[in-house]
């Protein structure tokens, strides 16, 4: 094991990387290291669990894969909110390995409904899948090795999940998520934006007193998830429930153009 490991106890304060809040004088709370990086956890706790109550009948008739990835999701926020609290390494690699595994049965759940997996190699799926999980597997052992790069290497999945998105998005024919690839992209552009200026401009946000870019991340990233996840339950959706008596019903809370309009099915 790499001695970034050996050299501190995994559940030592800050074995694990620290964000620009944690220093000193914005430690609010004596028993959080990071306050608002922890209460901002929240909605990615609440809103996957939402969205699994909302499809509830769907889940348990026709496709209960689907349950999957919004609970792993919901495990993330628990992980991340016992992370920013402790700032240890446990806490750091059960937050990035439940990240790892979120993208990895994503794709799992949903390859059989996406339109770029060929359909000439559709009656592979069961081998792609367990390919997958293998090679998630793999990749899950390398994070113990130099955890500092974890979050960066989670950040290269940002390329490859665009460009799916993208191409879903465009190909489904559904007019109710017309709209959600734009909505997703500047959502995690901006996270992404704020969570790479907490880690590389901290001195920055320090000097001018609002070191709370990694917080602002959270909320982004958490609303553009849950627009992912309502996006390809809708084209799950629509290719599975043909066969059943539901009956699909889509709502969306405000304006249909609305960056964060609520959005559930």
């Amino acid at each position: 094991m790499m001695k970034s490991i050996e050299s501190k106890g995994w559940l030592e304060y800050e074995s694990g990387h620290a964000w620009c809040e944690s220093a000193y004088k914005y430690n609010t709370h004596p028993l959080i290291a990071e306050f608002a990086n922890t209460v901002t956890n929240l909605p990615i706790i609440v809103l996957p669990l939402v969205n699994a109550m909302m499809m509830r009948k769907y889940i348990r008739k026709v496709n209960s894969g689907v349950v999957w990835p919004n609970l792993l999701l919901a495990f993330n926020g628990i992980a991340s909110t016992y992370y920013h609290a402790t700032l240890n390494l446990f806490g750091q690699l059960v937050d990035e390995l439940s990240i790892l595994w979120i993208l990895n049965i994503f794709l799992v759940v949903y390859i059989p409904v996406m339109q770029w997996f060929p359909e000439k190699h559709k009656k592979n799926i069961p081998l792609f899948r367990w390919s997958v999980i293998i090679l998630a597997s793999f990749i899950s052992t390398l994070c113990f090795f130099e955890p500092n790069l974890n979050a960066l290497a989670l950040m290269t999945y940002t390329i490859p999940g665009s460009m799916v998105v993208h191409y879903e998005g465009k190909h489904a024919n559904l007019p109710e998520i017309a709209n959600f690839p734009r909505r997703i992209f500047i959502l995690w552009g901006l996270a992404i934006s704020c969570w790479f200026s907490d880690r590389l401009v901290c001195d920055l946000w320090l000097y001018l007193g609002i070191p709370y870019l990694h917080a602002i991340f959270h909320l982004l990233s958490s609303v553009a998830a849950y627009n992912i996840f309502v996006m390809f339950n809708m084209i799950d959706i629509e290719k599975e429930i043909k066969n059943t008596n539901l009956r699909l019903l889509f709502d969306t809370f405000r304006l249909k153009r609305a960056l964060f309009g609520h959005c559930h099915i």
